[in-house]
């Protein structure tokens, strides 16, 4: 007799999907009835706010969408813009646009494949509990991200929102000495990176063969990144003008999020679908490396999209490499723009997919219209019949757990901005009575170098009481507190990333960290944490970084030295806008020589 069963899964929260989000799933007698990937994004009105700007404030504002994706941003704001203004950047701007998103693919790419992706294929339920089994390929990619971190820094001005890029160019030509100094670090890599796209290949990734369309720039020489016509596998050939024209949004009832369909159609954008129609367009080493995996592109088999993203990696640090060695001579930073009414499109390759922008502006040069559309929102009905298709090949009779994680594996797949420290989708399950069902089974950014035995890091970022730990480093370096002990002791450091922290391993045997506590702690003081209250130091995750809970336990995990680790958190007073006396300074200046006595007493142990 054939079992009849009712299944509904309700994910409430899906973490950092460009927004929230939730997943539906209803079964009934052994069929999917319902499944709605919802996400719920706020309506953060960018493209509205944009109107009445000067076009100089577009590339900062729309660096702001995305924290992962900064460049990409960026790239598809100005190169609509100056299309608009018909301005030609000349060869040393286009070579380093692309040494600059060659940074961005390497950091978005690296931490997906070793903190996201990875602990669903060798079976752990987080990166830190991975980490104290594969130590040594957690570094690698930590190693990976921070190269192109630094790439973003050193070209961008910082790695997180860079502001160096402007319609015409840059603001200023990076140093050369630095330039070759990076270039000898990315050369060294590409054997590690090599070796990552076997190791990516070798996982046991589910062989789950699918047929979609996939959709991608296309350029006459190169591997597609800043420029190109969009192309697809179904045939489409067309300028980024023309993308209205075949592309189309609409609204569903259980999403705030736009859907996008290709001629009425669901399609892939990402790195598969880069790959699958840009395989020639990859130098020899990188598609020989492919070759030896024994995998064959063009792929139908998402879960190849890992090791995409390895190629590419490999390919970025090769690209990379090439174009500072034949790197043009800079005659300026930006070439001169004249601003006119005009209408002007911009589309690049983001890490996660095509991005596509339209702007109108006046004779002014101010922003009269915008139009943006993200990757993830173009991949969203390809994740739902993703999802649709490998539960129902999976087995629907199989525990409520187990499709939960296949469902996860699934979403994470497309790496769509969904936090990698944890395992995100909570479920509600509600069954008809009957058969029980088979449970399921068990001072300047921080980056690798000179290490110190003692450690003094600052977390957060330049921006009003998230500045607090670097303030208080600062404080610290200014009062000479590295010098109440013997030279080369003690390294003081700000980061803004807290997954660069196990970057500073190595001689390192004590770290300490200085955060802000959380707002509305109503007091201006500083605590010690506690190694189990660190989790209170972090107001969440992030998908391609992590928050001070996951790097302390990421440090710990990857230890290879006696480590010991301890905590600051300044207490940010009564949190009211405008408020005297909250300004960062004021209140670091108010506990610093506490705290600084503190932290001695905890070095002399």
């Amino acid at each position: 007799m054939t079992e009849r069963r009712e299944l509904r899964i309700n994910v409430p929260v899906l973490a950092r999907v460009e927004g929230e989000g939730a997943l539906t799933l209803h079964v009934r007698d052994q069929a999917i009835e319902r499944l709605d990937l919802r996400i719920f994004e706020p309506p953060r009105l960018f493209e509205k706010l944009l109107e009445g700007r000067e076009y100089q404030q577009v590339p900062d504002m729309v660096a702001r969408i995305c924290g992962i994706c900064p460049v990409a941003y960026q790239m598809s704001a100005i190169h609509a813009l100056e299309q608009a203004f018909a301005v030609a950047p000349d060869p040393w701007v286009r070579a380093m646009r692309r040494l600059f998103y060659c940074g961005e693919w390497l950091q978005s790419h690296s931490l997906h494949i070793h903190l996201l992706a990875a602990p669903d294929f060798l079976g752990f339920d987080s990166a830190p509990a991975m980490a104290a089994q594969y130590p040594d390929e957690v570094r690698r990619g930590l190693r990976l991200q921070s190269l192109g971190n630094d790439i973003m820094r050193l070209i961008g001005g910082r790695s997180v929102h860079p502001v160096g890029a402007c319609v015409g160019g840059f603001y200023r030509i990076p140093d050369t000495a630095a330039l070759h100094a990076l270039r000898d670090r990315l050369a060294a890599a590409t054997g590690g990176a090599r070796e990552l796209v076997r190791w990516c290949a070798a996982l046991d990734l589910p062989d789950d063969e699918q047929a979609f369309c996939s959709v991608a720039l296309r350029h006459p020489d190169e591997y597609p990144m800043n420029e190109g016509r969009i192309v697809s596998s179904g045939g489409l050939d067309i300028d980024k003008a023309d993308y209205e024209a075949h592309f189309r949004e609409h609204q569903v009832a259980h999403s705030t999020a736009l859907h996008s369909l290709l001629d009425g159609e669901p399609y892939l954008v990402g790195p598969l679908a880069r790959i699958n129609l840009n395989l020639d367009r990859l130098p020899d080493a990188v598609q020989s490396v492919l070759q030896e995996t024994g995998i064959r592109f063009p792929s139908r088999n998402m879960f190849h999209s890992m090791v995409a993203r390895a190629a590419e990696i490999y390919y970025v640090l090769l690209e990379a490499v090439r174009l500072i060695d034949t790197l043009p001579a800079a005659m300026q930073a930006a070439v001169p723009v004249a601003a006119r009414a005009a209408t002007g499109f911009g589309c690049t390759e983001a890490p996660r997919g095509l991005l596509w922008h339209r702007y109108e502006t006046d004779a002014q040069g101010r922003i009269v219209a915008a139009r943006i559309v993200p990757p993830t929102s173009q991949n969203q009905l390809r994740i739902e019949e993703d999802i649709r298709l490998s539960l129902e090949r999976f087995g629907l009779q199989r525990s409520e757990a187990e499709l939960r994680t296949r469902a996860e594996t699934v979403i994470r797949n497309y790496d769509p901005c969904i936090s990698c420290a944890t395992h995100f989708l909570r479920l509600k399950l509600e069954r008809d009575p009957g058969p029980a069902i088979r449970p399921a089974a068990a001072p300047g950014p921080v980056a690798a170098g000179d290490t110190a035995p003692v450690c003094i890091v600052g977390i957060g970022s330049a921006n009003g009481l998230d500045a607090l730990g670097w303030k208080a480093v600062e404080a610290l370096a200014a009062g000479g507190f590295a010098a109440r002990f013997r030279p080369g002791l003690v390294r003081l450091e700000n980061c803004a990333a807290p997954a660069a922290l196990p970057a500073l391993l190595g001689a390192t045997r004590l770290l300490v960290l200085i955060d802000a506590l959380p707002a509305g702690d109503g007091t201006v003081g500083w605590r010690r944490i506690e190694r189990d209250d660190i989790a209170a130091m972090t107001g969440g995750h992030s998908s391609h970084s992590l928050g001070v809970a996951e790097a302390v336990a990421m440090c710990e995990s990857l230890v290879v030295v006696p480590l010991r680790i301890v905590c600051y958190g300044i207490g940010t007073g009564p949190v009211a806008a405008g408020g005297p006396g909250l300004a960062p300074k004021g209140i670091v200046s108010a506990v610093i020589d506490e705290l600084a006595n503190d932290i001695a007493r905890e070095i002399r142990g």
